[in-house]
């Protein structure tokens, strides 16, 4: 048996086991571009953008792109040799039992804008205006598996041609792969036209609606007309004019944006700053701006400075059991605070399948489960999910003073929920149930800063605030326990902690610094107490399958609503200088027994 014998069974093997795994469609010419980069004879440093499709993909594929924009097309003219090299191959899936390879040859054709090719002809006509350009026509080749080749195309005279990149236009060149195709047995030329487009058209610039003027900052908003073929945009800014054609000539911008609005930050108040706002469409063409617009960022005065400037005592910090202030929260005065986490975290271990099985209410609510023999399992602990109204008491401080009203003033909105859960753990059950236990909440209101002048300003200031209380609970289940009474008061109290925070306008901590030059951060953590008046409804007499259900599967042995009244005081135990964030709450929630 000869070498060539052994190679042609070899390769007839290799191409059998492709030809096993390519779908029927497959079969005939396929052709491949693998790599477009630039070429070794390139001048100038010239790489090409990705927009020109530098990954693999086969030529018929559609979803691949091949795109110049106006930025490449200007910078491809730019260069004296922007030539790229791509790197192709093709596959002619000649069918087995036909003997060896018929030999064959393959041409590359270019198509610059305005031109046309023959795609099955292996020549060119010079009737076309722009002409068809012959870039190979001696390739040849005569194999069952894929042949690779390197082809040279320089964009400048080859694709672009005549173009004029400031003209806004959409236009296409085309390469065209024409390869004898050899998969009915006998020569037919056939090729497959790889399209760059060209594109230098400019979307139309955005409408900027308000740069509106804060502190240190500017927020700008504008109109898209159509997002979704402009779906990016851009904000530029300059203490220096800069026209509307030429947006980049500013000395700041923003990254590409997929909003409508942008805040500015870092700007010096009482400067005069010009902003504009670009967008880019899909192929990555900027337009200009529809105009260029004056600002100034003004000093404002947030919720914290406000309150500062009307003479509030509170200088931030954390504060612990006693009214000394600590600069963090786990200073020596917040050790209760620690405490209180330590014991939850021990309840937590010791009851930690109850623990799972309170999350797994949260998932379970509509859950009607089918009747079976029953018997309530033990119950442990009690799981309750709240929400309230809150309005700290922070104005109260100056009510027999000035008056003054900075959280009032500020926060002109609608009051907004705080929203929380509590845990507590069964300590003696007789005449009645006594429980230990802790909870956790949050809330935040959001407000408009204001000027020197009072008034309003776009700026956004923040209140954010964490209660965290350690409570002694008590329930008189008796008529519940034996006569299925469906009520249950109970009553509730112990230490409470509110950990707040105040943000700017800018989303940054607040702080505000004094005639003395001393600067105050907008943050704390008062400690104080509280207590609750409350009555639950049992829901299982409503429900008593889907109870029972509930308890053999999850473990709940009663689901109840409730209602209660909360007296909570946080101020740091009647300390002058603390943040005030007491209130008079009506909390409704659901609550599990477990």
């Amino acid at each position: 048996m000869t070498h060539s014998l052994v190679s042609r069974i070899a390769s007839r093997i290799a191409l059998a086991v492709l030809l096993c795994a390519l779908p029927t469609s497959a079969f005939g010419l396929a052709i491949t571009i693998n790599e477009i980069k630039a070429a070794k004879s390139a001048t100038d440093g010239f790489a090409p953008n990705k927009r020109l499709g530098l990954t693999a993909a086969p030529v018929s594929d559609l979803t691949a792109k091949h795109v110049i924009n106006k930025a490449d097309c200007l910078a491809i003219q730019a260069t004296d040799a922007p030539i790229v090299e791509i790197n192709w191959s093709w596959t002619d899936y000649a069918p087995l039992g036909t003997g060896t390879a018929t030999a064959a040859q393959y041409a590359i054709k270019v198509a610059q804008p305005g031109a046309s090719c023959d795609a099955n002809s292996m020549t060119v006509s010079s009737t076309s205006t722009p002409p068809c350009v012959l870039k190979k026509g001696s390739g040849s080749f005569a194999s069952l598996l894929p042949v690779q080749e390197k082809t040279e195309i320089n964009l400048k005279t080859d694709i672009l041609g005549a173009t004029n990149c400031s003209v806004e236009t959409s236009t296409e060149a085309k390469v065209y792969f024409i390869v004898n195709d050899t998969s009915s047995g006998t020569l037919s030329n056939s090729g497959l036209a790889l399209t760059f487009t060209i594109d230098t058209a400019a979307p139309k610039a955005p409408t900027v609606s308000t740069v509106s003027a804060g502190n240190k900052n500017l927020k700008v908003s504008w109109t898209v007309d159509d997002p979704t073929t402009t779906p990016y945009s851009r904000v530029y800014w300059s203490k220096i004019s800069f026209p509307v054609s030429a947006p980049s000539q500013a000395t700041s911008r923003s990254d590409l944006l997929t909003g409508s609005s942008y805040q500015i930050t870092g700007l010096t108040n009482g400067e005069t700053y010009y902003v504009a706002v670009t967008t880019m469409d899909a192929n990555e063409n900027e337009s200009g701006a529809a105009k260029v617009v004056e600002a100034m960022p003004v000093p404002v005065q947030d919720l914290w400075q406000s309150y500062k400037a009307s003479g509030g005592a509170s200088e931030g910090g954390y504060y612990g059991c006693t009214a000394s202030q600590s600069a963090s929260p786990f200073g020596q005065q917040s050790l209760w605070l620690v405490l209180l986490a330590s014991l939850a975290l021990l309840l937590a271990r010791r009851r930690r399948k109850h623990v799972v099985a309170a999350a797994v209410v949260l998932m379970s609510l509509a859950t009607l489960m089918p009747e079976r023999s029953y018997a309530e399992s033990p119950r442990t602990m009690s799981l309750d999910l709240r929400f309230t109204y809150y309005t700290p008491m922070i104005d109260r401080e100056f009510a027999k003073t000035s008056g003054a009203t900075p959280f009032g003033d500020i926060m002109t909105g609608a009051t907004e929920l705080q929203y929380g859960a509590s845990i507590d753990w069964r300590l003696l059950h007789g005449f009645g149930e006594l429980g230990a236990g802790f909870s956790v909440g949050y809330w935040s209101q959001k407000g408009k800063a204001r000027g020197y002048d009072g008034s309003a300003s776009e700026d956004e200031t923040e209140l954010m605030v964490v209660p965290i209380t350690l409570d002694l609970v008590y329930r008189f289940d008796v008529l519940a326990e034996k006569f299925r009474f469906p009520l249950v008061p109970y009553v509730k109290g112990g230490l409470a902690y509110g950990l707040w925070w105040a943000r700017d306008g800018t989303g940054e901590t607040s702080s505000y610094t004094d005639a003395n030059n001393k600067t105050y951060s907008g943050e704390g953590g008062v400690a104080g107490l509280h207590g609750v008046v409350g009555i639950r409804l049992l829901l299982d007499i409503f429900e008593p399958k889907a109870a029972r259900g509930f308890d053999i599967e999850m473990g709940v042995n009663h689901s109840y609503l409730y209602v209660e009244y909360q007296r909570l005081s946080l101020t740091n135990f009647g300390d002058a200088k603390s943040l005030d964030l007491s209130d008079e709450l009506i909390v409704f929630g659901l609550a599990f027994d477990l």
